[in-house]
């Protein structure tokens, strides 16, 4: 503590030195003034050098001056340790000065000085360097840390002393409890003090003081007193807090003029609460007319100066304002969040979670919901504990994720006693205890949760570990509707249109649906649509559902753009224009949706709605196959090959395609790499690429896969991995697995037992029309495998496939007319049937259709035309063509000779 005695100490006026260099060849001057005399010429060094010795010696005014050139760096090393020790030094002999001084130092406390390198600061504070030269010259280091209590011990000794400056702030301490107990009598008269030596900072501590909470009754009469009086001094702060009483002031007389212009004063005079508070009036539009080019100009003013609620009022104007920009949102919020304000560091997390104007990030989002909720923020506390229960940007924990959603609901967060009835009814870091989830829904919908109250209408709807009442289902759904949540109408309407817990009514229902989607619910916009394109529940109405359909590509449902796009592709009266649809799947697709992409991209590639662009269908389908979508893959590789005639580019494009089991990508693949003479190595990675596609489900990749098994074209031979895929393929309905697994039945002769089911998987492809299945099946009611014999089935098959250019049936079909032909015109139908086989190429045709030449049986007898025929047959590898060939040449040579 001070001494009780008290000096007065102050450096000598300036101008009591002019009067002593007048008569300084008359009068002797003393040590301090010979100092004085120096500082006031310049000679920092000398008046430091004759201030030290003076103060050594216990001088009190000398210790004063030697801490003040210590603070300043005039003369010596700045160091506000050392300016420090000289001010205690004359503050504990009772100089006022210093011992204000000492008051207004520790109250804030002293940075390092700025002429020390970030570098230096490091190294001095650093534990592991005791002994290096920057420790040794500063052992202390080189700031002064704030202080509170000894802010209040100094400021007490000047205050008392009648230091106005001391009287003003340890009012203020006294008002805030800062560094002494509150006590705001002691502050009003401390205050009070200050302001009758007319000290602007005493008159505005008593304003702020009356205006406050502070005293018992808000006195605004006298707090727009005294801060009138620091406004006539033109006190900045006096101003603006004089400005904020005019302008929002409760029980005061409001002049919003004279608010205003105090306050323009005081942005004016560099005041960044001014300027943030004159950026809130323009931004917010009261009581000044909204003009967001000046509420930018002063936020920015004041973020500059240091304001960090300004920084953030200019993330809300970029994040929500008329000109929205994300980017420019993330960087503000970033700098708030540096300079360590906790409403930043939130706001800047939910940036990183939406991937707004920053990358997706939750890792980051984590770290600075951490650091907001450090400070406080309880907001931060709910959104960590989801993070911790999704694993999403920090480790899946349930129990941390409990602990914070409980730390959370401690202060009234309704989300957060939701998540803790999820947890609790999953039994996820808390012990699962259904009737407790269920207090949990009860007490987060009672503070207002719309999301319990939709969980609870769900669980009495679902009757899980409740007992189902739809009847309260619907209580709470409306609850949750009435909270502002569209689901709630959404789930009560499919109670209404189905009568559960409620009587059946479709026009309510429809109304509900109506207004969830009223309120932004894409989901009830889908649902009106397939109500009316269905009639599930109404009459079905195609124009309503176009509405519908059209409502959702509105709200931006790229699905929705590319059904009307498929609409106008199918020529639908009901389709809107199509430059409508076109704007709204090119909207979609510069919003990054694959499937829009590729529909934009076949819409140009083949110039549907009258616009064609073949680069523009190549950007957009490059687009599509970055985002993954397997069709643009495909189609890209097509476009490659057609258009470009670049293979290799093609094939990675299919390989991509086909990685993602897309069947035509990888038949398109596997063509190439045979064409190409495809490599033991390839073969295999064709096979993996097919049983990608099998094992996603794909009934032909299924197929294929079977029909590889069955060759051991690239995979390993195996009878009964072939049954299993093609089995798989069949039960998808799939007609050529069917028929490949029928044929695989009935390659074995002995295992007749099981032809029946060959001819069941064969009739079940033919009644899809499959041609092969046709003539399979064909072949089994011919020859009685597995099923009776009957011709007459037989041909009708037979027919049926000949019909669809199944070679095979049109000789089967040849040879049964043939069989039982007993008049020309049957033998030329048989005829017709052998031509068309073998114009196709069968040399079985050809050699049945020389056999006729030869015997003029419903052809004309031509032996020349019966030779090509043959010939052509045994070319093919038709044994029996060469003999019958040889013969007629023969008949022919013996012919000739006897003619001659």
């Amino acid at each position: 503590m001070p001494p009780a005695g008290v000096m007065h100490c102050a450096p000598i006026p300036m101008s009591i030195w002019t009067s002593f260099s007048k008569r300084a060849r008359r009068t002797p001057v003393s040590a301090l003034e010979q100092a004085e005399l120096a500082f006031s010429e310049g000679r920092f060094a000398d008046a430091a050098r004759a201030f030290r010795e003076l103060a050594g010696a216990g001088d009190a005014d000398a210790q004063l001056r030697l801490g003040q050139l210590y603070e300043r760096g005039q003369g010596v090393l700045q160091s506000f340790v050392d300016a420090v020790r000289w001010f205690r030094a004359a503050a504990e002999q009772g100089c006022t000065a210093a011992q204000a001084r000492l008051g207004e130092i520790y109250l804030t406390g002293l940075e390092a000085p700025a002429t020390a390198t970030a570098s230096a600061v490091a190294h001095i504070e650093a534990r592991d360097a005791p002994g290096s030269l920057l420790k040794r010259l500063f052992p202390q280091g080189l700031a002064v840390k704030q202080d509170p209590e000894q802010a209040a011990v100094w400021n007490s000794a000047a205050a008392r002393s009648g230091d106005a400056g001391a009287q003003a702030r340890l009012g203020y301490q006294c008002m805030n409890g800062f560094g002494v107990p509150r006590d705001p009598a002691a502050a009003e008269q401390w205050f009070s003090a200050a302001a009758q030596k007319e000290h602007v900072a005493g008159q505005l501590g008593l304003g702020l003081l009356y205006a406050s909470d502070y005293v018992e009754c808000r006195q605004h009469a006298r707090a727009i007193e005294f801060l009138e009086r620091a406004a006539a001094q033109g006190n900045s702060t006096g101003k603006l807090c004089l400005a904020l009483l005019l302008l929002f002031g409760e029980g005061v007389v409001h002049d919003e003029a004279r608010g205003r212009a105090l306050l323009e004063d005081a942005a004016t005079a560099d005041q960044p609460a001014a300027m943030f508070h004159l950026g809130e009036l323009f931004r917010h539009g009261h009581p000044l007319a909204p003009s967001a080019p000046e509420a930018e100009t002063w936020l920015r003013r004041a973020a500059a100066r240091g304001h960090v609620k300004a920084l953030l009022s200019l993330v809300w104007m970029f994040t929500s304002g008329p000109e929205p920009d994300a980017s420019t949102a993330a960087v503000l919020c970033q700098q708030a969040a540096d300079l360590g304000d906790g409403e930043a560091q939130f706001m800047l997390a939910q940036l990183y979670l939406a991937g707004r104007g920053v990358p997706t990030d939750p890792a980051e989002a984590a770290r600075w919901l951490s650091k907001a909720a450090d400070q406080g923020i309880t907001a931060a506390y709910a959104r960590l504990g989801a993070l911790y229960a999704e694993g999403s940007g920090l480790p899946q924990d349930f129990q941390a994720a409990a602990d914070w959603f409980h730390r959370a609901a401690a202060h009234g967060d309704a989300n957060a006693l939701y998540h803790l009835g999820t947890l609790q009814f999953q039994g996820f870091g808390m012990p699962r205890d259904p009737d407790a989830a269920m207090q949990w829904y009860r007490r987060a919908a009672e503070l207002g949760s719309a999301l319990a109250s939709l969980r609870l209408g769900v669980l009495y709807a679902m009757g899980e570990c409740v007992g189902q009442d739809y009847t309260l289902a619907a209580k709470w759904y409306l609850d949750a509707a009435s909270k502002g949540l569209p689901q709630g109408h959404y789930n009560l309407a499919f109670l209404h249109l189905r009568g559960l817990g409620v009587k059946r009514n479709v026009t309510l229902g429809l109304r509900f649906l109506e207004m969830a989607a009223d309120a932004g619910s894409l989901q009830a916009v889908w649902a009106l649509h397939y109500q009316f394109a269905d009639g599930t529940h109404t009459a079905a109405d195609p124009a309503a559902a176009a509405h519908w359909l059209i409502r959702a590509a509105e709200m931006g449902s790229p699905a929705a753009a590319v059904s009307l796009e498929q609409m106008l592709n199918r020529h639908d009266p009901l389709a809107p224009p199509a430059d409508r649809v076109m704007g709204w799947l090119e909207r979609s697709a510069c919003q990054g949706d694959a499937a829009a992409q590729a529909s934009l991209a076949l819409c140009y590639l083949e110039g549907r709605h009258g616009v064609r662009d073949d680069t523009l269908a190549t950007h957009w389908f490059v687009r599509a196959a970055q985002s993954g979508n397997a069709f643009a893959q495909a189609r890209l590789g097509d476009v490659l090959v057609t258009q470009q005639g670049n293979r290799a580019a093609a094939a990675i494009w299919y390989e991509r395609a086909a990685g993602q089991g897309h069947a035509g990508a990888t038949a398109a693949l596997t063509a190439m790499r045979v064409a190409d003479g495809a490599s033991a190595e390839q073969k295999s990675e064709l096979f993996r690429l097919w049983l990608n596609g099998a094992e996603r489900g794909d009934a032909i990749a299924q197929r294929v896969v079977g029909a590889l098994y069955l060759q051991g074209d690239g995979v390993e031979r195996s009878t009964q991995e072939a049954k299993r895929w093609l089995s798989a393929a069949a039960g998808q309905g799939n007609p050529a697995a069917m028929v490949m697994l029928g044929a695989l039945i009935l390659r074995d002769p002995r295992d007749t037992a099981n032809f029946p089911e060959a001819v069941a998987l064969f009739r079940r492809a033919a009644e899809q029309g499959h041609a092969d299945a046709e003539y399979n099946l064909g072949v089994c009611l011919r020859r009685g495998l597995g099923v009776v014999p009957d011709d007459v089935a037989a041909e009708r098959l037979y027919r049926s496939a000949a019909k669809q250019n199944h070679v095979s049936a049109q000789l089967a079909l040849g040879d049964l007319i043939a069989e039982r032909a007993t008049s020309g015109g049957a033998w030329a139908e048989a005829a017709g049937c052998y031509r068309s086989a073998a114009e196709a190429g069968n040399p079985f045709a050809m050699a049945r259709l020389a056999q006729l030449h030869e015997s003029g049986r419903g052809v004309a007898l031509d032996r020349d035309a019966a030779l090509r025929l043959y010939r052509r047959a045994a070319a093919a590898g038709h044994a029996e063509a060469k003999a019958a060939m040889a013969q007629i040449e023969d008949v022919s040579a013996s012919a000739a000779v006897g003619g001659s």
